[in-house]
């Protein structure tokens, strides 16, 4: 027989062995849904949202028509550093997995081989012998999962890989609203910058024109004076949104994981402030519970933790263990009248039962700990739905009132601009003071770079509305969540298997993040 034939016959025994007494029974709770408090209906609302689009829809920036925003999410999507390390984070959760799942084999085995060779030379009487023997061994120890312990384990650790899972999601929302946050700030900024500098020109062309009048006696120096204050008001404004602006490039940088410079070519184009859409299908509350990444991962969490209070309870019961040895040698020795002396083969096995009784006290309290833990991730999927609902509830708030402030400063930008302009005419009529156009300008200035700050936030209060709402994480569905470079680079470096790559119908591969139900 050999080495490979004898090890296979081992192994196969085993597991038949173990598969035949375990499974008996587990004990622990098993999980279910928490229940949660969630409306019908959300109490905010916005005009004509039963013609809006999905608010989940996969790529929600797209509804902004931004060809740079978009490019900017994709880039985000395929190099940012902490998306690729909470990938990273799923790997791992594979790898304990299937570390769990081996310890319902033989937790303990090894195998030797050998071969001996004596030559003797004779001795007396004795003729020279030369002895060859050769033997395998090979043994085992596994305990037996009677109650579950090992069974717990994994349902904890399948539920902590959907957690990471969930994790990555709950990273892709964020990083999507966090690119288009930066990125509409900037644009923002951008438009405040281009008003000031505007105003700049009007102010200084009203002080040239103001210094004219002085020079001709048709104005005092008290209108000159208040003429170049309101140019140096106006040029202290622009410096602060210069460096905002370079912040929030920099934040991209960060987000893109590229120099600054290279962002900087990258936001060449329109520079207008994306406009955001007016009608956004926000769906009920009952959504949330599978929109939202965040849920989930408490949701998940609670299941973990469900299950470590088996697998604790477990350890209150008899531990059944067994131990097998399988041995074969055989040899051939010439010399002294014997030609060959066969083999032999050796097989033994046996059982062993532990009792918890010295550590009984630790081990009762060992699962409190575990229980007090799952009452906790109960209570926090919980408060993780409240605080859903509540963000969704005030980003719809919130854009409804931007749109409306927005509307607002539209009007009072036109109207300011009229307002200067006819003031201007009138003091150069001499029928009003400078007052009335120093007082002209400064509206004018304040309501365009309110109106450009407003289209700013209406934008940016959508973002927070998808972000609430939990989307834009379907787009990685089905993809890895590490960029090739690095999977390759891991595969080089260590054998993975298919853990990188685990077939959709295992227990590795990603989950389309329904609803959990019984921890699974």
């Amino acid at each position: 027989m050999s080495v490979a034939m004898s090890v296979a016959r081992i192994l196969a025994l085993t597991v038949a062995m173990s598969g035949a007494l375990t499974g008996c029974m587990t004990v622990g709770p098993d999980f279910k849904q928490p229940d949660v408090t969630l409306e019908n209906q959300w109490l905010e609302s916005l005009a004509g949202e039963a013609q809006a689009a999905p608010a989940a829809q996969a790529a929600w920036w797209t509804a902004f028509n931004d060809p740079v925003l978009s490019a900017l999410e994709q880039r985000a999507y395929e190099r940012n550093l902490s998306l690729q390390v909470a990938g990273l984070h799923i790997f791992k959760a594979r790898a304990q997995l299937a570390i769990s799942a081996e310890n319902l084999l033989p937790q303990s085995g090894s195998v030797s081989a050998g071969a001996d060779h004596i030559n003797t030379s004779g001795v007396g009487p004795l003729p020279p012998t030369h002895l060859w023997a050769e033997h395998l061994r090979v043994n085992a120890g596994w305990e037996l999962d009677f109650w579950g312990k090992y069974r717990r384990q994994i349902e904890s650790d399948r539920a902590q890989l959907r957690v990471s899972e969930a994790a990555y999601d709950n990273a892709l929302v964020s990083l999507f609203a966090d690119v288009a946050n930066a990125y509409i700030d900037l644009r923002a900024l951008e438009q405040r910058i281009a008003v000031a500098q505007q105003n700049l020109k009007a102010v200084q062309q009203s002080l040239t024109l103001t210094q004219a009048r002085y020079k001709r006696g048709a104005s005092s120096q008290l209108d000159v004076e208040q003429a170049a204050t309101l140019v140096a008001e106006t040029e202290a404004q622009i410096p602060p949104l210069i460096k905002a602006r370079a912040q929030d490039r920099d934040t991209l940088a960060v987000l893109l994981a590229d120099p600054p410079d290279a962002v900087d070519a990258q936001l060449k184009g329109s520079a207008a402030i994306p406009v955001p859409p007016t009608q956004i299908d926000v769906g009920i509350p009952a959504d949330l519970l599978r929109r939202r990444p965040d849920v989930r991962q408490a949701a998940l969490n609670a299941a973990a933790q469900s299950a470590l209070i088996g697998a604790a309870k477990a350890k209150l019961y008899p531990s059944l263990s067994l131990t097998g040895l399988f041995g074969l040698s055989s040899g051939e020795q010439h010399g002294i009248g014997l030609s060959q002396w066969g083999s032999k083969t050796i097989g033994l096995f046996s059982a062993g039962i532990t009792l918890p009784i010295l550590d009984r006290g630790q081990l009762k309290n060992a699962v409190r700990i575990q229980d007090a833990a799952f009452q906790e991730a109960v209570l926090d999927y919980q408060n993780t739905v409240l605080q859903a609902q509540k963000e969704v509830e005030d980003a719809i708030a919130a854009l409804r009132t931007s749109l409306d402030a927005l509307a607002a400063s539209s009007r009072a930008s036109d109207a300011s601009q009229r307002a200067l302009r006819l003031a201007n005419i009138q003091y150069r009529a001499g029928s009003v003071t400078y007052d009335t156009v120093l007082d002209a300008s400064r509206s004018m200035l304040r309501d365009g770079d309110s109106l450009a700050q407003n289209q700013g936030i209406a934008a940016l209060a959508a973002v927070s509305l998808y972000r609430a709402l939990g989307g834009g994480w379907e787009v990685a569905q089905g993809q890895q969540v590490v960029s090739e470079q690095i999977a390759e680079q891991m595969a080089q470096r260590t054998d993975w298997g298919r853990l990188l790559n685990p077939p959709a119908n295992s227990a590795l591969a990603r989950s389309s993040g329904g609803q959990l139900e019984n921890g699974k």
